[in-house]
């Protein structure tokens, strides 16, 4: 599945460590792999609930995390970052 980000995704992204953006990979990887993978803690926005298609995050690790949607042919990476990446 491809993989698409936003602008707020990848200023963020750019703004993390090099150790933390090499972790964003490997989730990533993780992710495409098996999404239900404990480690990812993946789980719906309910502050997002009305959103469509549903706005759901991953855990990068215990203080990142990356906000994303499902769309049919791809997977929109809308931002990453602490817990006050929302809306």
């Amino acid at each position: 599945m491809e993989i698409k980000w936003s602008r707020n995704f990848e200023n963020g992204l750019k703004k993390l460590d090099k150790h933390l953006q090499q972790k964003v990979r490997e989730k990533l990887k993780l992710f495409l792999k098996n999404k239900i993978h404990p480690s990812l803690r993946y789980k719906k926005v309910q502050a997002l609930k009305n959103e469509r298609p549903s706005v759901y995050e991953i855990s990068i690790d215990m203080n990142i995390r990356i906000t994303l949607q499902e769309f049919d042919d791809y997977i929109y990476l809308r931002n990453i970052g602490g817990h006050n990446i929302l809306p």
